[in-house]
């Protein structure tokens, strides 16, 4: 029986370019390191609701905010 791994949970504040280069970092940081946890994306947020909706579909990120301080408000978040 295997041990379920433990998470990483991320929210993210920015879907310009370096929203976009971080969100594939989170991506793919398990295919460059070997992590003894997985990385869950949480939440995007950006001040444009439709854009932060876009964006977290595109990026694997659950769920999109525009207020960053309820982004890290959150308790189901880990990382910003």
């Amino acid at each position: 029986m295997s041990v379920p791994r433990a998470r990483l949970r991320v929210g993210l504040v920015g879907y310009g370019f370096m929203g976009r280069a971080h969100s594939n970092a989170f991506r793919r940081v398990g295919d460059f390191f070997e992590l003894d946890r997985d990385v869950e994306r949480v939440a995007s947020c950006g001040r444009d609701a439709a854009k932060a909706r876009a964006h977290a579909a595109t990026w694997g990120f659950a769920l999109a905010e525009t207020d960053w301080r309820a982004l890290v408000a959150r308790d189901d978040i880990d990382l910003v």
